[in-house]
């Protein structure tokens, strides 16, 4: 069976009293979580990792932080439980350890089926209702419709917040069996070089082109959407410039936060804009990635792009002696980065797999190393590019477009990938991850805990939670 997730915007369903207490339980479960790693962090250091555990009474009791006794303590349970987890698969391998995340990162609050009840409307609709506690004197806080059975749903919700848009999600099983993607690549080990190729879709994904199919289809931003980007960009600069003006004149002590009413309006404006660049960049990657999964093979072949490492920010670089600093081109890089997250490459990809599911396609991510310079005909990189859409192949193959021919690259070295199965490689079996669960706590993970603590990049972020003011809706 196959378990989907679903997401409403349900910003403008909230009245003023309910936005106020949504805002309250993901404030106060983002406290907790930050406290709970911030303990974490300080047993780790000391060698003391048998001692970590779910307990939250004794936050929830602090008297610095007064707030969090006005929250239903499921909500501090679930807030926990969530860094337990968290922490205790960073112990085992599994993942990074958790951040810490600041106001003005996309915060959440878990709520599970104490704080709520299903109640069917007919065969595919249900009544979600929410209540402010759980308690037998409980009232009804926000009720919504969902166009699923309640034996469909799932038993927990999660309500999140960035600035003043909320979101509820959760999952649901639709009861259709898919086969997994190893399923479907292995369907095709059996075919030779040839006829594996036909059945493969490259598609590069670019700056100036933001998708190229190897049967040569382009996507990219229609000339309303360039123009309403370039807007957007432009109005958001002309606000940050102002904004960092007030600041300077007013000798804010704290250059991040916003410490008068004009300056908060300001920044509110700024979050607007950041919000509609957003919407624009998720219509334009559903839509493209809509197109490219239903024209594509039953094999689409993609690169495996390292974003984080593509958008770091430019290193300083010292001359030969070592004592002075030289030009790193700082200014370019970050032009380069905010060019590739402005495409949104990663989300793209994201999209392309999860259709792909869909539609009972399967996906195979190649190594990205010089598909840009490499010639498709003769597979060397003795090539030149003139320009930025036309690539030349010194060895008398021809002159192709640049973008399609990464991608037919990107094609051809899936076939290498399914011949060699090393798709199996990435797919974490029942035994691996068996066996990454039996790994001790090393000493390095320790040592390096101990060290971030000491170097303060891991602070605690602030227990204060100032009240979420809204306007009551007419």
């Amino acid at each position: 069976m196959a378990i989907r997730g679903f997401s409403i915007n349900i910003s403008d369903k909230l009245s003023g009293r309910q936005a106020t207490c949504f805002a309250q339980w993901i404030g106060a479960s983002n406290v907790m979580r930050n406290q709970k790693l911030s303990e974490y962090v300080s047993l780790l250091a000391e060698s003391k990792g048998e001692r970590i555990n779910q307990a939250y009474s004794h936050i929830r009791t602090n008297q610095d932080l007064p707030f969090l006794k006005e929250i239903p303590p499921q909500i501090m349970r679930n807030a926990a439980s969530l860094a337990f987890s968290d922490v205790e698969a960073s112990r085992v391998g599994l993942r990074k350890f958790p951040k810490k995340k600041g106001r003005g990162k996309k915060r959440s609050a878990l709520i599970t089926k104490e704080m709520f009840v299903l109640e069917p409307l007919n065969e595919n609709k249900t009544l979600l209702t929410f209540f402010d506690n759980a308690t037998k004197k409980r009232q009804k806080l926000f009720s919504i419709q969902l166009s699923y059975a309640p034996d469909q749903l799932c038993k927990q919700f999660r309500v999140s917040r960035l600035g003043e848009k909320f979101t509820l999600s959760g999952s649901y099983n639709d009861g259709v069996e898919l086969p997994t993607n190893e399923v479907l690549l292995g369907g095709f080990a059996g075919c030779n070089d040839d006829d594996l190729l036909a059945q493969i879709t490259g598609i590069d994904r670019g700056v100036v082109l933001p998708a190229c199919t190897s049967e040569g289809a382009r996507y990219a931003y229609s000339p309303t959407q360039t123009a309403k980007l370039k807007a957007l960009n432009k109005r958001k600069a002309r606000y940050q410039r102002i904004l960092s003006n007030k600041k300077r004149l007013n000798k804010n002590k704290n250059k991040h936060r916003c410490e008068s009413k004009g300056q908060r309006k300001l920044a509110v404006k700024i979050s607007k804009l950041d919000s509609k660049t957003a919407n624009i960049r998720e219509n334009f990657c559903h839509t493209i990635s809509k197109e490219i999964v239903m024209q594509a093979k039953p094999i689409i072949s993609l690169e495996d792009l390292k974003l984080v490492n593509m958008t770091s920010k430019a290193k300083p670089k010292r001359n030969a002696t070592g004592r002075k600093y030289v030009k790193n081109n700082g200014k370019a890089k970050s032009g380069l980065n905010r060019s590739l997250l402005n495409v949104s490459l990663g989300r793209l990809g994201t999209y392309i797999k999860c259709k792909a599911s869909d539609h009972g396609k399967a996906v195979v991510e190649v190594n990205p190393s010089y598909t840009s310079r490499t010639c498709h005909v003769c597979k060397t990189k003795n090539t030149t590019r003139p320009n930025q859409s036309t690539l030349v192949c010194l060895n008398g193959c021809g002159t192709f477009h640049a973008d399609e021919n990464a991608a037919k690259v990107i094609a051809q070295r899936a076939v290498t990938y399914i011949k060699e199965s090393t798709f199996a490689d990435k797919a974490k079996t029942r035994k691996k991850t068996a066996i990454r669960k039996k790994k001790a706590v090393s000493p390095p993970l320790v040592n390096e805990l101990s060290s971030v603590k000491k170097s303060g990049k891991l602070e605690a972020v602030s227990s204060e939670m100032s009240p979420c003011l809204f306007a009551q809706k007419s």
